[in-house]
């Protein structure tokens, strides 16, 4: 068999539909492809820098559509390890090279490409508990040319090998766990694993089960009750997986600040620093809310755990927080509706901006550094823009929705909530807005919008009725206000799906998948449905009937000496008729 060799896009870059001018030079220009070749018993894939060998039957897992997660893993690395210079640097401390564990390797290429792509670096711990992805790793450090001591490969369960680092003197600077679906079971030891001001990057694959779909699988998980069907769901599930990983932190004296919050593709991507500090680990359920959510309007309260304050004499006060005001019956203030209950979800900032703004000075510098600069440069300039002390989005066609209205363009509302003096973007995950005005001026924002063409023949029992009947409090400017569009409108920031059935992957075929990929549903699920037996074949009813077209190839039997299947088809075929059945003892 000859070789075989195939072109295969990756990003976005060279979509010609996604084409638009931006501040960052040559990035129209950045095409760069994997090269894809296979042969009858290895694969080569080559990402950027680094070619990674494995066999067809893929036995160890690898998804080539998660470059983007790779590259912009990288840059957040490089920027932690500068930013890391300086904090040593103003300690009058020496810097010392940092260590990376990956718990979950695999093939070797992520472990690789850090290795290639990032200075500094003291060893990587590539980890996995396959006997063939160790094997592969090796294999993979050998082909890439990377020195032995740079990257070590080790057989172990991640959770266990975390946890045999947790002490002071083991600590990684930096940990990342890539798992395939929930990162659950290895967050307790992997917050102990990371060093004091290192980094932690986490990964969760199943969006479903944070957006809502499954709450009862996210209690179970992440300890949270998502809202069903939420606009804002993929917000949602980036905050409470910030609540899970601080929740562990908590346990033992840490707490987490997140420097990078991604919901992209059909992943969650976290970077955050973890610190040791018992009195900031008791703040931390002042950085935790639930929500109380409409069920008629969608609009939401925010209802803190706890309240911390610091009094006169210095001394901090740590107490149970009073009823939000919104609260103080159980309907809706906007449609009389009734409220649900989620929570709890990370309150606080989910973006480090300062930091991001130095990653994007870096891709600025380095435009053609990776594959997918440019979406990263979207990304990045969109999360610099993004309203900061705002929990959630929404959409526009939400509330028109609800209200029976035709919808606006979205920077007509936005210049409505600009002119009002409150903040508005939008998100790095859809092009919504995210602002801190309240609902009520949302709201009138829309009832002014109403008067132009308003609903007719609105039933008394819809939310529409409710919120169109109250009157308007606040004076809405709809003028056109110059940052409607953003700071950025000439970036692009949102990029189709690179290629069809878009998606996580199928699942590696390892032998030790339950404790490599533990808490996965879909695991559990695929193992259910492979011991399931075939279904035993029975008498043909249509043959009895003599009615079966399918002659030998039909799956039943065909037994004309039946005659007790044949009299029960007869008698299913007929009419039901009283019948008396006399039995003798």
């Amino acid at each position: 068999m000859e070789d075989v060799k195939i072109t295969e896009t990756t990003s976005t870059e060279s979509n010609p539909s996604t084409s638009s001018t931006t501040t960052t030079a040559n990035k129209d220009t950045e095409t760069k492809s994997n090269l894809i070749e296979a042969n009858d018993n290895v694969v080569k894939v080559t990402e950027n820098t680094t070619t990674i060998l494995y066999n067809n039957q893929n036995e160890v897992f690898y998804n080539p559509v998660q470059e983007f997660n790779r590259d912009m893993s990288i840059l957040m690395i490089r920027m932690f390890i500068e930013e890391k210079k300086r904090e040593m640097e103003a300690k009058g401390k020496p810097f010392k090279k940092v260590r990376i564990l990956e718990a979950l390797s695999a093939t070797g290429l992520r472990s690789i490409r850090y290795a290639k792509e990032i200075d500094d670096l003291d060893y990587i711990l590539a980890n996995d508990i396959e006997q063939s992805a160790v094997d592969s790793i090796v294999k993979n450090r050998a082909y890439n040319g990377v020195e032995e001591s740079l990257i070590r490969p080790n057989l172990g369960d991640a959770s266990l090998v975390m946890m045999q680092n947790r002490s002071y003197a083991n600590n990684y600077d930096i940990v990342d766990v890539d798992p395939y679906g929930a990162p659950t079971v290895f967050l307790d030891s992997a917050v102990q694993a990371v060093a004091d001001g290192g980094l932690l990057c986490v990964t969760a694959t199943d969006s479903a089960v944070l957006c809502g779909s499954y709450p009862e699988a996210c209690f179970h998980k992440y300890q949270s009750v998502p809202i069903h069907r939420a606009n804002y769901c993929h917000e949602m599930g980036l905050r409470i997986l910030l609540h899970s990983i601080e929740q562990h932190a908590n346990r033992y004296k840490r707490h987490i600040v997140p420097i990078l919050s991604l919901s992209v593709d059909f992943y969650v991507r976290v970077f955050v620093r973890v610190y040791y500090s018992p009195s900031e680990a008791k703040k931390a359920f002042s950085k935790m809310c639930n929500i109380y959510s409409c069920t008629g309007c969608g609009s939401f309260v925010k209802q803190p755990l706890g309240v911390v304050k610091q009094e006169e004499n210095g001394s901090i006060k740590y107490k149970t927080p009073m009823l939000t005001k919104e609260l103080t019956q159980t309907t809706c203030n906007h449609c009389s509706k009734v409220y649900q209950v989620a929570g709890p979800f990370w309150a606080n900032r989910i973006h480090d901006v300062e930091f991001c703004k130095k990653a994007l000075k870096y891709l600025d510098e380095n435009p053609t550094k990776f594959n997918t600069s440019r979406r990263m440069f979207g990304i990045l300039t969109s999360v610099c823009d993004e309203v900061q002390d705002s929990m959630f989005y929404f959409k526009t066609d939400h509330f028109t929705h609800t209200l029976h209205l035709s919808t606006p363009a979205t920077a007509m509302i936005k210049s409505a909530i600009l002119n009002g003096g409150y903040k508005c973007s939008s998100s790095h995950i859809l092009p919504c807005i995210k602002t801190d005005a309240p609902f009520d001026f949302i709201w009138d924002i829309f009832r002014e919008y109403a008067k132009e063409k308003p609903p007719k023949n609105l039933s008394e029992h819809t939310p529409a009725f409710h919120i169109l009947a109250k009157e308007i409090k606040h004076k809405v400017d709809f003028t056109k206000h110059p940052l409607a569009k953003g700071e950025h409108p000439d970036v692009p920031k949102y990029f189709p799906n690179p290629k069809e059935n878009w998606g996580p992957g199928s699942r590696a075929k390892g032998k030790n998948l339950n404790n490599k990929r533990d808490g996965d549903e879909a695991q559990i699920n695929n193992k259910k449905r492979n011991q399931k037996k075939k279904k035993e074949p029975t008498t043909c009813k249509y043959f009895l009937l003599n009615k079966c077209i399918k002659g030998d190839k039909c799956e039943n039997i065909h037994d004309n000496n039946n005659n007790n299947n044949n009299n029960n088809v007869e008698n299913k075929s007929e009419p039901a008729t009283s019948t008396t059945v006399e039995t003798k003892n």
